[in-house]
């Protein structure tokens, strides 16, 4: 399955939130929607989403045009939005079997496909318990199993681990893995860790226009030579740790001998620094700053 974007625009106004995206998406690939606040990703995936109309251009599913005719995504989405609707007096097993009839699902299928995403995602104790006494992220949980009912076969999640603890953004990551194998998933973040160890191709998006397309390890190659290394004694006599917020490109880990810093630059800051392999979040920062021109 191809989803396509060409030359798309969205204006509110004057202002222009991103103009002639174009990017080619494929079945088969988790693809990380990467960029930092207000870049323009919740407003793009509400365009793909069909919840929005765009200025110009088209977005085409295995060749229809989904603008002029939506339901052609409907039919085929799950859809995690930031904030996942819920009703507070519904139990988590009576919210998703709405949601199940919502999306056309027969009573056998859909009580399997309940049970086994409430297995799936830890909430089977949870099931007859309401939706209004569950913590975030337990409703975050909620509204995954409901983005996967009914096998969707296109997937987009805006922000998908927003208020899930360490374990249980691990098992989102190995769910939206899995489903990645035959299925196109896309998954919006600013955090780059989300999909650093899933992603197969990336989008960089920042004020509106894509900044990189492609894999993860070919961004990670382009950045090699701009990550330098070095460490500051905690006895030295001149004991002064760089400023991150003037600064942003430095990252900084305490070791019990000193500080160890890395830096985002085109050329070293301290004689003793050394070049290093660049992270995927290394080279995401050093593009976003504009440090690394690709």
């Amino acid at each position: 399955m191809d989803l396509l974007i060409r030359n798309l625009s969205m204006e509110y106004g004057k202002t222009a939130i991103f103009s002639n995206l174009n990017a080619d998406l494929q079945s088969g690939n988790l693809i990380g929607l990467l960029g930092p606040n207000g870049a323009g990703k919740t407003t793009l995936i509400r365009i793909l989403t069909t919840l929005l109309k765009p200025t110009h251009g088209k977005v085409m599913v295995d060749g229809k045009d989904i603008i002029s005719k939506p339901q052609v995504m409907r039919s085929i989405l799950g859809y995690l939005p930031q904030q996942v609707p819920y009703f507070p007096n519904l139990t988590a097993r009576e919210y998703l079997n709405y949601i199940a009839d919502m999306k056309g699902m027969n009573i056998k299928e859909t009580k399997h496909q309940v049970e086994t995403l409430l297995e799936k995602l830890h909430l089977a104790n949870t099931g007859s318990k309401y939706v209004k006494n569950f913590s975030g992220g337990m409703r975050q949980r909620v509204g995954i199993a409901a983005m996967l009912l009914n096998d969707p076969k296109i997937i987009i999640a805006d922000e998908p681990s927003t208020g899930l603890d360490p374990e249980e953004r691990a098992i989102l990551r190995n769910i939206l893995s899995e489903l990645a194998r035959d299925h196109l998933v896309l998954l919006s973040t600013h955090i780059v860790s989300d999909v650093e160890a899933i992603a197969s191709q990336v989008l960089l998006i920042k004020e509106g226009n894509f900044l990189y397309q492609g894999t993860p390890e070919n961004l990670v190659e382009k950045s090699t030579g701009y990550v330098w290394e070095y460490s500051i004694d905690k006895n030295a006599k001149s004991f002064e740790v760089p400023n991150q917020f003037e600064k942003p490109t430095i990252s900084l880990t305490q070791k019990s001998d000193g500080v160890q810093i890395r830096e985002i630059s085109d050329k070293p800051q301290q004689l003793n620094a050394k070049q290093v392999s660049p992270t995927l979040e290394e080279a995401y920062l050093g593009v976003i700053k504009g440090v690394i021109t690709l």
